[in-house]
């Protein structure tokens, strides 16, 4: 199979730029992070395109490239301490989408991760396990643990009387 040419592999990463940009920042959790992190990515696709066998198997490939720079990048960051105190900035009010997306991100790295490339990536337990090379079983698990903590908070918002 003939190597991915730069306008295959920019094409690619036009397809994929915002999924790209949400899966980083659902590991890192923040925005000027997630921006390095797909940056970073594509610098690496670029210098790495000649060992992608499949072209099928090209979006797989390069989230799994983004998925390494980002855990790289929090490896990175906790040798960093912060001084600013980040709730000193005041902050429009959340949607209720917002609100849904910061619990999501509240969610444990391993369960966060699996959940955005499953629902919002619309990848299948099979393609998360391959891309994160942990068992299907543990992607099942996690997803499920998943969808449980999101409906025990859709469950305590309704108690308290939060339209959702």
């Amino acid at each position: 199979m003939s190597v991915m040419n730069k306008e295959e592999l920019s094409k690619l990463i036009l397809e994929n730029q915002k999924e790209m940009y949400v899966l980083a920042y659902s590991i890192l959790k923040n925005q000027a992070d997630a921006q390095d992190a797909v940056s970073e990515c594509i610098v690496r696709a670029f210098e790495n395109r000649t060992s992608l066998r499949k072209r099928t198997s090209a979006r797989s490939w390069l989230m799994k490239i983004l998925i390494n720079v980002s855990r790289s990048a929090i490896t990175k960051r906790q040798k960093v301490v912060l001084f600013a105190d980040p709730e000193q900035y005041e902050q429009e009010p959340e949607t209720a989408e917002d609100h849904l997306w910061s619990v999501i991100l509240e969610l444990t790295e391993n369960v966060c991760v699996v959940m955005v490339l499953y629902y919002y990536e619309g990848f299948s337990v099979r393609e998360i396990s391959t891309l994160l090379d942990i068992p299907e079983g543990t992607t099942k698990t996690r997803l499920s643990s998943g969808r449980k903590q999101l409906a025990k908070w859709i469950e305590d918002g309704k108690e308290r009387g939060h339209v959702i």
